[in-house]
């Protein structure tokens, strides 16, 4: 396949032009896939209807019909960083949603245009405005979000915004970004599944590690477990010897909510204050899942809570194949956010709010995943083991909402 897969111009129209590149894979080939079966919400017990149709590959409650008309050109605004801080990434994630539109053999009906943030939150959305945008995909970071997030409101649009920041999930924001407190629960439910009823919970104080610590909280109340401590440490430096004491005796598993290289240093000194991961079982998020992670000496062993990397490798591999390097993680993201767009473009049914959040849920690479009422993506994580220099599956994701 060609290294530029689309020119990377101003506007993306999907007609002609991407059709005349050859090789064009049609829905059933490409990793963007339906939601089996029905999807019931996880730990609520909640019925959900039976599944009343189909479209294009997701399912769609036909009753969730969007607030506004329907668009017969659904115009896409990609709001990314293309220049200054995180361009190397935008880019990336770009690169990404045009895989995604050639994947899925987009027609003239969807036009995707990209917005540089780099050059202002404001001159994007009001450029995205002006150009007549359905739909608007990011930000990356928080504050543009939010920046954004009035602006859209006053012109009835909505925004699925990459950003983790929940926070940031006002009415017509809707955040794709990979939300920690799932993780928390998908790796508490396993650990406490497998016998680890004392754990404990180790985090940064910022907001990444106030979100981790409330999860974590409301997990061990609920199932009447036993918090064997919860260190907080500044954000930038790491827990002290003395911070490491205060664990309880007995504790056998504890919680890292830090980056891969951190939670490194932190498993290290864990065991050099008297708490081996043979007998305290590490266990991570997230943040985790990155590929030099498994090469870590004091992860291995260790288990954490992510996005299944089945389909993932298929997208890494394509992007590789597409663009001559490796995608950073966020790309997946990208890819998923405009792939849904696509199959709602062509469904007909708009980006309305109820038809963002049916609970049938949406398939992409990064597996399946739903929008909740209040904006935060709900996903179907698998849990992964850290052993001989690489990460395995120990349960896949999920192909439904539930539990394992």
């Amino acid at each position: 396949m060609q290294r530029n897969l689309l020119s990377v111009g101003h506007i993306f129209l999907l007609g002609s032009t991407l059709l005349a590149l050859g090789g064009c894979s049609d829905l059933q080939n490409s990793p963007w896939k339906q939601s089996e079966g029905k999807i019931t919400p996880e730990m609520s017990g909640q019925t959900v209807p039976p599944v009343a149709g189909t479209a294009d590959g997701v399912t769609i409650n036909p009753n969730a019909m969007p607030a506004t008309g329907i668009p017969k050109v659904a115009k896409i605004a990609l709001l990314l960083p293309l220049t200054g801080k995180g361009s190397e990434t935008g880019q990336a994630m770009l690169n990404a949603a045009q895989l995604a539109m050639f994947d899925l053999n987009a027609s003239s009906v969807f036009e995707l245009r990209p917005e540089d943030t780099g050059k202002g939150a404001v001159q994007a959305i009001n450029s995205a405005i002006s150009n007549g945008a359905n739909l608007i995909l990011g930000p990356v970071f928080s504050t543009d979000t939010k920046t954004i997030s009035p602006i859209a409101l006053q012109n009835n649009l909505n925004i699925v915004s990459f950003s983790t920041d929940t926070s940031a999930a006002v009415g017509n924001t809707f955040l794709m970004g990979f939300m920690p407190q799932a993780q928390v629960n998908s790796v508490l439910t396993y650990a406490s599944s497998v016998g680890h009823k004392r754990i404990a919970l180790i985090a940064p104080r910022d907001v990444y590690g106030d979100s981790v610590a409330s999860t974590f909280s409301m997990f061990m109340q609920r199932y009447s477990l036993d918090t064997a401590g919860i260190i907080r440490y500044e954000a930038g430096q790491l827990p002290t010897a003395a911070d490491l004491s205060t664990l309880k005796a007995g504790v056998d598993a504890v919680l890292i909510a830090a980056s891969a290289t951190d939670s490194n240093k932190i498993s290290t000194m864990m065991s050099a204050a008297g708490y081996p991961d043979a007998t305290v079982k590490r266990l991570g998020t997230g943040l985790w899942d990155q590929a030099d992670a498994a090469k870590l000496s004091g992860l291995q062993g260790a288990w954490y809570a992510a996005s299944s990397p089945r389909l993932r490798t298929r997208f890494e591999r394509r992007y590789v194949e597409t663009y001559g390097t490796q995608p950073p993680r966020l790309a997946s993201l990208a890819y998923d956010a405009t792939a849904l767009t696509v199959v709602l473009a062509k469904s007909g049914h708009g980006f309305g709010r109820d038809t963002l959040t049916s609970p049938n849920g949406f398939a992409g690479v990064d597996g399946i995943f739903r929008f909740t009422n209040d904006g935060i993506a709900d996903r179907g994580l698998a849990i992964l083991e850290i052993k001989n220099g690489t990460s395995t599956i120990l349960i896949d994701a999920p192909q439904r909402f539930g539990g394992f």
